[in-house]
C-alpha cells in the first residue's frame, strides 16, 4: 500500500515553507503507515494540542459508557445533583456534551485564573441559569465544556479526566497524550507558535459574533492563547484545551478504540462508538452562524467547514492547527500537530488535504 502521494504532499509544505513544523501520523486497520516529522518537531516531541484535547476527554467518557457508569441519555443531575439548579435538571449528558446546556460562560464571566481552580468554577456553572433554554441551540462551550465533563467524571468514577486518560488509557497503550503533563515530560515539548503580523495583516477580519462576551467576558480565550505554552497550565491538564501531545499519540489514541494496542484489546465495542459519534446537534451555531455538528464532545464531518472524514467520522481539531479524528469505514486514525497557528484558526487546510489524500490512496488500493 502506497502513501507516496501523502508523503510527497507533506514534503512539499515544508518546502514551500521554510518555517513549517509539524507531524502526521496514520494508522489504517490498526497498522502505524504513515509517520512523519519536519522542522522543530521530532516524532516525539509534544505540541500543545489546544481543543484536540476535547477528543480525548471524549474518549474517557466513552470509557465510562464502555463500562456501563454513565448513559448518554441520563440526566446529568443523576450523577450531579446540584446541576440541577435554575431549569438545568432536564439537560441530559448528550446535550451537555454537544453545546446544548446554554454553558458557554458564567454570569461575570471568568478569567484565566479560574481555569486553574476546577472546583470553583465548575460550582458556579452548577449554579448559572442557562443563557438560552438547553437543547434550542447550540453554541461552542469552548472551554468550560472541560470542566462539565471533567466534574461529570469526577462524580461518575471519583478521579478527573486527566487521571483516567494516563492510568486507564494512555499509559497501558504507551500513548504519547498529556492531560497534567508531568516535568518528566518537559524536555520533549515544543512550544506552539501564534501568527505572525504579517499573516495576521493579511487575515481577513474575523466574522462578528453578537454573542461572544457569553463565552468568557473577562478574555479567558485569549488569557489561554498568552499562556498557553505555560507550565502552570501544562500541569493543570484542563480538558477542554490543556492537552500536550504528539501526532504520534493522537492517532493511537484514535486507533486503540477498535483495534488492539500494546498487547490490550480495543478500548471500546461498536456499540459504544455508535452512541459517541451519533450526531447530537446540526444546524448553524448560535452567534457565529457557523454550521456545526456535533455528537459527544466529537466534531462529526461537517462540509464545507470541517470536510475532515465520511459519514460515521468523529475527532475533534484544535485551534493551533491540530487535527486528529478517526473514519471507522476506511479503518483510518489520523493525528496531525503543527507548530505555528494557521489562520482563521481551527483544523489546518494542510490537515485536511492530508487527510483527502489518504482516503484517496486507500480507494486506489481497493
Amino acid at each position: 500500500m502506497s502513501f507516496a502521494q501523502v508523503e510527497a504532499a507533506f514534503g512539499s509544505y515544508s518546502s514551500s515553507d521554510p518555517a513549517y513544523s509539524a507531524q502526521l501520523v496514520v494508522y489504517i486497520a490498526g497498522q502505524r503507515v504513515i509517520d512523519l516529522a519536519v522542522g522543530a518537531l521530532e516524532p516525539d516531541s509534544l505540541l500543545p494540542v489546544y481543543s484536540s484535547s476535547k477528543g480525548a476527554t471524549a474518549v474517557v467518557i466513552a470509557l465510562l459508557v464502555e463500562r456501563g457508569q454513565l448513559e448518554i441519555e441520563e440526566r446529568v443531575a443523576r450523577y450531579w445533583p446540584e446541576f440541577a439548579q435554575r431549569g438545568k435538571s432536564s439537560v441530559t449528558v448528550g446535550q451537555m456534551l454537544s453545546h446544548q446546556a446554554g454553558l458557554p460562560g458564567v454570569d461575570g464571566g471568568f478569567g484565566w485564573e479560574d481555569l486553574l481552580d476546577h472546583d470553583a468554577l465548575a460550582t458556579r456553572l452548577a449554579a448559572q441559569r442557562p443563557f438560552w433554554r438547553p437543547g434550542a441551540g447550540a453554541m461552542y462551550h469552548g472551554l468550560t465544556l472541560g470542566t462539565l465533563a471533567d466534574e461529570l467524571v469526577r462524580r461518575v468514577d471519583g478521579r478527573p479526566v486527566k487521571d483516567v486518560l494516563r492510568e486507564d488509557i494512555a499509559a497501558p497503550r504507551d500513548l504519547d497524550v498529556w492531560l497534567g503533563t508531568p516535568e518528566s515530560e518537559d524536555s520533549r515539548v515544543v512550544p506552539a507558535l501564534p501568527p505572525t503580523q504579517d499573516e495576521l495583516a493579511a487575515a481577513p477580519a474575523p466574522v462578528p459574533d453578537p454573542l461572544a462576551t457569553l463565552w468568557a467576558p473577562r478574555g479567558a480565550f485569549i488569557e489561554v492563547f498568552s499562556h498557553i505554552n505555560d507550565p502552570v497550565f501544562r500541569r493543570v491538564g484542563q480538558p477542554a484545551a490543556g492537552m500536550l501531545a504528539s501526532a504520534q499519540g493522537l492517532a493511537g489514541l484514535y486507533a486503540c478504540l477498535r483495534h488492539e494496542a500494546n498487547g490490550l484489546p480495543r478500548l471500546l465495542s461498536e456499540d459504544t462508538i455508535g452512541q459517541m459519534s451519533q450526531i447530537q446537534v446540526a444546524g448553524n451555531e448560535l452567534g457565529s452562524n457557523l454550521p456545526i455538528r456535533f455528537s459527544v464532545i466529537f466534531q462529526a464531518p461537517t462540509p464545507p467547514r470541517w470536510p475532515f472524514g465520511g459519514v460515521g467520522a468523529f475527532g475533534h481539531d484544535g485551534a493551533g492547527g491540530s487535527l486528529a479524528f478517526c473514519d471507522p469505514i476506511p479503518d483510518i486514525a489520523f493525528g496531525y500537530t503543527v507548530q505555528r497557528m494557521p489562520l482563521p484558526g481551527g483544523m489546518d487546510a494542510r490537515a485536511l488535504e492530508l487527510a483527502r489524500l489518504v482516503r484517496h490512496c486507500l480507494r486506489g488500493t481497493r
